[in-house]
């Protein structure tokens, strides 16, 4: 009994080892990422900057795709048949979003997901406005005033924004004087 306990031990270690470095050595980063998007990955990458985190992102896929199981408009994923470490995000094609600050704001989203491992957050501020960029199920986040209406009714989009881009980076970021 005492061998064939050694002889499990023994194979489930081995057979570990193998797994771990066979994985470990064999994932190569593919980075493909459409033009139409790249911009907004830079610019992710931009406002990390400017709130202290480097960030080199050479492991991102992101594919357009009407499969239904995308959720509302985008998805991220990590796919074992290409490593576990590969980031693909996948944009529901029918989201039809033509405004800047809509498909940074999904962007941004999807990227939380991927490389800050970041959630869901449906939380609210004291207004009612949604807490952070990662709210769930909620797309008038992705509307064309994303970071609202000023005074003259035009789009200001520095106006919230750049709270909702420190609450991205910094989930302890506190509440804005406007959400008071």
């Amino acid at each position: 009994m005492k061998i064939l306990k050694r002889l499990i031990f023994i194979s489930s270690f081995v057979l570990m080892s193998l797994l771990f470095f066979t994985c470990d050595e064999s994932f190569e980063p593919v980075y493909e990422v459409p033009a139409d998007l790249q911009p907004y990955v830079d610019r992710f990458i931009q406002e990390a900057a400017l709130r202290g985190y480097a960030y080199q992102i050479d492991n991102l896929i992101i594919r357009y795709t009407t499969d239904e199981n995308v959720g509302i408009c985008g998805r991220c994923n990590s796919n074992a048949t290409q490593g576990e470490f590969q980031k693909i995000i996948y944009i529901n094609s029918d989201c039809f979003y033509t405004h800047d600050s809509q498909i940074e704001a999904l962007i941004f989203h999807e990227l939380g997901h991927c490389f800050l491992s970041r959630s869901h957050d449906t939380a609210l501020l004291p207004n009612g406005d949604s807490k952070s960029i990662m709210v769930s199920n909620n797309i008038s986040l992705y509307s064309p005033c994303l970071y609202p209406v000023d005074d003259d009714n035009s789009c200001n989009f520095t106006y919230k924004r750049e709270y909702y881009l420190d609450e991205l980076f910094d989930a302890n970021t506190p509440v804005p004087n406007w959400a008071e």
